[in-house]
């Protein structure tokens, strides 16, 4: 085994023990909570290559799924993913894929925040449309409900994302080039 893929495995599991636990940081709003899992998800997009993004939220999510306790409010168990959250979980692997390609060859701060942007929007949109299915309510009352009170936390949360990842990939590509 490589150091690279040494790095990044282990790198993985940090950050999937930090969305474990930013899981459980939760503000219990009507429907749906508000939670630092996106922040969480934004830093495993841009911090990790695709693949190990993709293996850490799968990981993730079948841990869950198997009903460990790691989302928010400590739920676990596949009932979950048919409730009113289940399609933000989801949307998980939508952000992965859209904030990572977007990332392929990383350009600076402005495109890690639009690359998080849209990750983000379209993470909120997966689970405005599980709401619509699993509560039979009309895409604008889900979009009202499920997307428009998060945009102003999300927004938050991706300058977050921003601000840690542009303070911690130096020392990502200083460990990257010393395993060279």
């Amino acid at each position: 085994m490589t150091k690279e893929k040494m790095f990044y495995i282990c790198t993985s599991g940090i950050l999937l023990a930090f969305l474990i636990i930013c899981s459980q940081l939760t503000i219990p709003l009507p429907l749906i909570p508000l939670t630092l899992q996106t922040l969480a998800v934004g830093l495993i997009a841009t911090l990790l290559p695709m693949r190990y993004a993709l293996e850490t939220i799968g990981a993730y999510l079948l841990l869950g799924a198997l009903g460990l306790p790691v989302f928010a409010n400590f739920k676990g168990g596949p009932a979950v993913f048919l409730s009113p959250t289940g399609g933000y979980l989801v949307g998980f692997i939508v952000y992965i894929l859209v904030t990572c390609a977007l990332l392929k060859n990383r350009n600076g701060l402005f495109l890690i925040m639009l690359a998080n942007l849209c990750g983000a929007f379209l993470q909120l949109l997966c689970g405005s449309l599980g709401l619509m299915f699993l509560t039979d309510v009309s895409f604008l009352t889900a979009f009202l409900t499920g997307t428009f009170p998060f945009l102003v936390p999300g927004l938050i949360k991706v300058c977050l994302v921003v601000l840690i990842a542009r303070a911690v990939e130096p020392n990502f590509a200083k460990h990257l080039a010393e395993s060279k």
